[in-house]
């Protein structure tokens, strides 16, 4: 038994000896907070900016669909400002942009480019060639010669 004791107190001191505790002073805990907190606001940053690159992503892609939308409608260039402007002031959480798009058109159909349309049944009234014959009567209703 005395040979057990004796071995069990060297394996004791041998597994004492090979993980000797490790000390800290102040100046090392307060570098590795420092750094440990460095890390994080650069983590933090570079969250920030993929959230912002992500937004504006995805802002870019709306509006993209959204020209999609208004050139489908009809809208004229000039006016794709003024009618985004607009629709977006129309849009809540029931309203979406497209719906908003429809409603402003529905009251102001000039802004879809399709506006008055002159319809001519081919025939003037008059005998002889349409054209030249439109032509006359128009000079003719101006007071012009010709």
């Amino acid at each position: 038994m005395d040979d057990n004791t004796k071995n069990t107190q060297a394996s004791t001191q041998q597994d004492g000896a090979q993980q000797p505790e490790k000390l800290f002073t102040q100046t090392d805990v307060d570098r590795i907070i420092n750094g440990r907190i460095a890390r994080m606001k650069q983590d933090m940053d570079t969250a920030d900016q993929y959230r912002r690159e992500r937004d504006d992503a995805r802002r870019e892609l709306e509006q993209y669909k959204n020209d999609a939308f208004l050139t489908s409608k009809g809208i004229k260039d000039a006016d794709r400002d003024y009618v985004t402007f607009k629709a977006t002031q129309m849009v809540d959480d029931s309203t979406s942009f497209q719906q908003a798009v429809e409603n402003f058109l529905k009251e102001n159909p000039r802004y879809t480019g399709r506006g008055y349309t002159v319809v001519s049944t081919g025939s003037s009234g008059n005998s002889g060639s349409g054209a030249f014959c439109a032509d006359a009567d128009i000079r003719k209703a101006m007071g012009l010669k010709g």
